[in-house]
């Protein structure tokens, strides 16, 4: 329980890191910001408390926020994820799974590639969407609007898949080990 904490707070910490340093100096033409602190969110188990999981997205959009000068947008778009993770991961978790699936964590190796795609996309789109409408506040330049959750969607998917390739190749290395 305490090592799962520890594991959570490691990724809570540098995922946030990356995204304030590195992945929010990154735009394309001013445009499409990659937003990878939401992968956070997408590893809790179904079996998570969903107050547990609304709670760290909250906390995680906040010091995002704090990090950002965005006034509660990220806050926002990520506790909306939080809430809604669980039931993105059960609706594209494979249905003839034979495992208790409220014990996996959302992963491409549990998911396969081409169903954790799907979850992720959706779940990108719909923070992107989120943060995206409270930061425009207005449908005035929607075209701007739809290239920024566009253009940042397809470098958050791309960033994201990149990161759980290398955490699942990770993982395999260690139990190949044991």
């Amino acid at each position: 329980m305490l090592g799962n904490f520890f594991r959570r707070l490691f990724y809570f910490v540098l995922l946030l890191a990356l995204q304030v340093l590195i992945f929010n100096h990154v735009q394309i033409l001013g445009y499409a910001t990659p937003m990878i602190c939401l992968y956070f969110i997408l590893l809790f188990p179904p079996s998570a408390s969903r107050t547990v999981v609304v709670a760290w997205g909250f906390l995680m959009g906040l010091c995002q926020d704090i990090f950002t000068n965005t006034p509660g947008m990220n806050a926002a778009a990520l506790t909306l994820l939080g809430l809604l993770q669980p039931v993105l991961y059960k609706a594209f978790l494979a249905k003839d799974s034979d495992e208790d699936e409220s014990e996996l964590l959302p992963s491409a190796r549990v998911m396969g590639w081409p169903a954790f795609l799907r979850y992720l996309l959706v779940a990108v789109l719909i923070q992107q969407v989120v943060f995206y409408l409270l930061e425009a506040f207005s449908f005035f330049h929607w075209q701007d609007m739809l290239i920024n959750i566009l253009g940042g969607s397809l470098m958050s998917l791309l960033f994201i898949a990149a990161i759980e390739s290398v955490r699942i190749g990770g993982a395999s290395k260690q139990q190949g080990r044991a």
